[in-house]
């Protein structure tokens, strides 16, 4: 029988993507139902109930088989639920080969549609989401098996002693065929431990298979930690997935060593990355704009560089070129993207120029919800909400329908002290490509910040990429070595220090910031990270707290003002000077604050409680913020 948690154990990979990343954890077995017919498996993340798997089996004529497996995986983080559900439907000949699959995956609100037809070593998918139907074919010399064919395989291979053995099969998640080898680590009947290792994920699985080789138990190293599922009863589908710990959440973000100022303006940067399990290696970091410097099995050096600004003759449509064909993910054919594109389409204009338009209006349009996850174009532009993914998903699928070549990229970003998981766009232009993110948004090229990973065009599905994304997520450290703009480079000594905190003065020489704090408080918060935009905090006795916060970019000086609106503290009255930039303030009962803007970001002293507001002009009075380390 085929691992019944493959669905969910493969979209828990893109999950950096979605959300910060949970880790996972053990958990413990309800008392397994009787029979082999019907099955019920559930899923723990760090101990909380997160999903289950049902999954039962039925002969059918001629000895043929059909499986049908429910995989439900929520995550509830804060006010966030995530909810993702596959559906499948595998039939095999009587001699346990693979004939057919459908598939249904829900990571948002439509699903996404597979199915697959073997025929004489011919395998036909057709893909659908949002009433689009796409198909394609290829040849595969393998033969595949079913679940029914694996569990017979795995049962007269542990009846003959053999201690390695492999099989093909076509897995729906990954949108293809993948070699799958067990190894058998210990143990007797009724139960032995195997080792099971698929060619396109990183991390073995470990599996406690009875004699008739069902699986009754697994877990799996996965970016966050150990996934386990368990045999279990039907109740397991009405047992609410719990909220994880927050602090599993944060555990997975990368924090960086030193705050980077003006991250969207940095034009140059040199990484170190370092694995903490270094066995599954390094997936390919070589590409435009981003070289690897130094390359060992534990560690790499990259040098990030931003693209420059190049356009080039005006667009020709050509429904042939290369990274253009529409897919049930970037759904470029779809009427509403196509109509969209046509209405943003500048007539004579070059591919960036006309890129740049779409990275603009997706910028503009779009809003965050954390609560979707990977979903097509179709989906994109006719609700315009989801995470990064789906930013670049309507900037690549808009791109594509112009004719103008386009892909999707999955990597890191630096934004608040951290390094998180992101998706973005790159356009090609005369031959050369060229980054464009509207989700972490700059005018024109993609700063020098973005760490790519993987480069696709999402034609395999939801988790296409995800075995390279899985060998570095939870597995990684990122240490900033210099960076730069223009002609400037700041370098990184290995032993630098975040920040200096010396007794009532804090200074950050990398964002040039100092703070003085009043004798009755206490500096805080100074590791904080994103999403909150604090850099350090002063807190009182009483309660009362001052933040000096830094966001951005800005576009132009109202931005701060549109800031304090934002935080109900009015449209910014009056202006001042802070650190020798003009400022505003705003306030509120019980809360002050001054908003400035430097350079490209946006910065804010945020007074809450007597102490605190009675305190703000005292504190901005004596903040320096200089370029030094610029």
């Amino acid at each position: 029988m085929r691992r019944p948690t493959r669905p969910l154990r493969l979209l828990v990979l893109l999950l950096p993507f979605w959300l910060a990343g949970p880790p996972a954890s053990r958990a413990q077995a309800d008392a397994a139902p009787a029979g082999a017919g019907e099955r019920w498996f559930e899923m723990r993340i760090a101990g909380v109930p997160a999903g289950y798997v049902h999954e039962t089996t039925d002969a059918g004529s001629a000895g043929a088989v059909r499986t049908s497996t429910e995989s439900v995986i929520v995550l509830n983080r804060l006010e966030t639920r995530v909810e993702i559900s596959a559906r499948a439907v595998e039939t095999e000949d009587a001699d346990g080969h693979l004939v057919a699959v459908h598939s249904e995956i829900r990571a948002s609100k439509d699903p996404t549609v597979l199915d697959l037809a073997v025929a004489g070593g011919e395998l036909s998918v057709t893909t659908e989401a949002g009433g689009r139907r796409y198909q394609r074919s290829e040849h595969e010399a393998r033969v595949l098996l079913g679940p029914e064919g694996i569990r017979r395989l795995t049962a007269a291979s542990l009846a003959a002693g053999e201690a390695t053995f492999g099989y093909a099969t076509f897995v729906a998640e990954l949108g293809g065929v993948t070699q799958v080898t067990r190894r058998v680590t210990g143990g007797a009947a009724p139960h032995w431990a195997i080792e099971e290792t698929v060619e396109a994920l990183p991390s073995p699985a470990r599996l406690l298979v009875g004699a008739d080789g069902r699986v009754v138990e697994e877990s799996v190293d996965g970016p966050f930690g150990e996934i386990r599922s368990v045999l279990a009863t039907a109740a397991v589908r009405e047992r609410a997935a719990g909220p994880l710990p927050e602090e599993l959440y944060t555990r997975t973000l990368v924090r960086s060593n030193v705050r980077l100022p003006e991250p969207r303006a940095i034009e140059r940067l040199r990484v170190r990355i370092d694995l903490k399990r270094p066995a599954g290696g390094f997936p390919e970091l070589e590409g435009p704009y981003q070289h690897v410097l130094e390359r060992a099995a534990d560690h790499v050096v990259l040098e990030i560089r931003r693209a420059p600004a190049l356009d080039g003759p005006p667009l020709v449509a050509d429904a042939n070129a290369p990274f253009t064909q529409p897919n049930f993910i970037l759904q470029s054919d779809h009427p509403d993207v196509a109509a969209l594109a046509r209405s943003l389409r500048l007539p004579g204009a070059g591919p960036y120029v006309q890129a740049r338009l779409l990275q603009d209006w997706v910028a503009e349009h779009m809003r965050v919800d954390p609560g979707l996850a990977m979903l097509p174009a179709s989906e994109v532009v006719r609700d315009r909400g989801g995470t990064c993914v789906a930013y670049a998903v309507l900037l690549t699928s808009l791109a594509r329908a112009l004719g103008i070549p386009a892909r999707i990229v999955m990597g890191y970003v630096y934004v608040g002290n951290i390094w998180g998981g992101h998706a973005w766009s790159e356009v090609e232009v005369d031959g050369r490509w060229i980054p464009l993110d509207a989700a972490v948004y700059r005018p024109g090229p993609a700063d020098a910040t973005h760490l790519a990973l993987v480069r696709h065009s999402a034609e395999l599905g939801a988790a296409s990429g995800a075995a390279e994304l899985a060998r570095l997520f939870g597995n990684e450290s990122i240490r900033v070595l210099g960076y730069g703009r223009a002609n400037h480079w700041t370098r990184v000594p290995a032993d630098a220090r975040p920040y200096v905190i010396d007794g009532n003065h804090y200074r950050n020489p990398w964002l040039g910031l100092e703070v003085d704090k009043p004798a009755a408080f206490a500096f805080s918060k100074a590791d904080a990270s994103y999403p909150d935009s604090t850099v350090i905090a002063l807190a009182a006795a009483d309660g009362s707290e001052l933040r000096v916060r830094e966001s951005g970019p800005r576009a132009a000086d109202s931005d701060a003002r549109e800031w304090l609106r934002a935080e109900g503290l009015g449209p910014g009255a009056g202006t001042l000077s802070v650190a020798g930039r003009p400022a505003w303030r705003g306030s509120a009962p019980g809360r002050a604050a001054i908003a400035f803007g430097d350079g490209q970001d946006l910065w804010m002293l945020d007074a809450e409680g007597p102490a605190a507001v009675a305190e703000l002009d005292a504190v901005a009075r004596g903040l320096v913020l200089r370029a030094a380390a610029r």
